[in-house]
C-alpha cells in the first residue's frame, strides 16, 4: 500500500499537517468514528491500527463495505460513509489523522511543496479503484463457491503464495462476501473434502 507520507522527512510530515490544521486522534477498539466525527467533508488517514466500514441494513444484516488498514485513505468523497447505514468501527485500538478537504484544496495551489502529498493521495485512490473493482467482480459471482474460489484466488495472488492468512474471521468474510454464514461454512467444508483447499484456522491453502 503507498504511504501517503512517502518521501516525505518527519520535519516536512510535521509541517504540512500543521498547515493543514490536521486533528489527530486516537480510539479504543469497538468505537464508532462517525458518532465521533460525523460526516464532514474531511479526509481521514488510518495511521496505525485497524477498521471497517460496514453497512447495516434495517434488519441488522452487517456487510463489510471496506478495510481500513495502516495508510488507508476514507471520506465522504471516495467512500461510501454519507449514508446512514454505514459507519466505520475499529477493530483494535487505532490512531487517525483528519484534514479538511478544502484546506487541501487550498494550500496546494498556494505551494508547491504539496506536490508529493497530492501525488501518493492520487497513487492511493488509484490502488483503492482497483481494489473495489475486484470486490465487485467476486460479488457479482452467482454461487457462495465461485465467491470463495475467487476470493482465495485474489488473497493468494497478494501473498504470492499457494498458503496465505484469511485477513479477519469466518463470520467477517461471509459479511464482506455477503453471503450467508451457514451457507458459507458448508461450501468450505466441500471445498475442503474436495481436496481443492485445506484450511486451519485463519490459514487457507490453495491445493490447485
Amino acid at each position: 500500500m503507498v504511504n501517503i507520507f512517502k518521501g516525505f522527512s518527519l520535519l516536512e510530515k510535521k509541517k504540512l499537517l500543521k498547515d493543514l490544521e490536521a486533528n489527530i486522534l486516537s480510539f479504543d477498539k469497538n468505537t464508532s468514528l462517525l458518532k465521533s466525527i460525523g460526516k464532514s467533508n474531511v479526509i481521514g488517514i488510518l495511521e496505525s491500527g485497524y477498521a471497517q466500514i460496514i453497512r447495516t441494513d434495517y434488519d441488522g444484516n452487517k456487510i463489510i463495505i471496506e478495510e481500513l488498514k495502516a495508510g488507508s485513505v476514507f471520506g465522504i468523497r471516495f467512500s461510501l460513509i454519507n449514508n446512514v447505514e454505514f459507519d466505520i468501527i475499529t477493530k483494535e485500538k487505532s490512531k487517525f489523522i483528519f484534514i479538511d478537504y478544502d484546506l487541501i484544496k487550498i494550500e496546494f495551489r498556494r505551494s508547491n511543496y504539496y506536490q508529493k502529498f497530492l501525488i501518493n493521495l492520487m497513487d492511493i485512490l488509484s490502488n483503492m479503484v482497483f481494489e473495489k473493482n475486484e470486490r465487485i467482480n467476486i460479488l457479482t459471482l452467482k454461487t457462495t463457491r465461485e465467491k470463495l474460489i475467487e476470493f482465495f484466488n485474489r488473497e493468494s495472488r497478494k501473498a504470492f503464495s499457494k498458503s496465505f492468512y484469511l485477513p479477519f474471521n469466518l463470520t467477517e468474510l461471509a459479511e464482506y462476501l455477503s453471503i450467508d454464514r451457514s451457507a458459507m461454512m458448508r461450501e468450505l467444508k466441500k471445498l475442503k473434502d474436495d481436496r481443492i483447499i485445506e484450511c486451519s484456522g485463519r490459514k487457507i491453502k490453495l491445493l490447485y
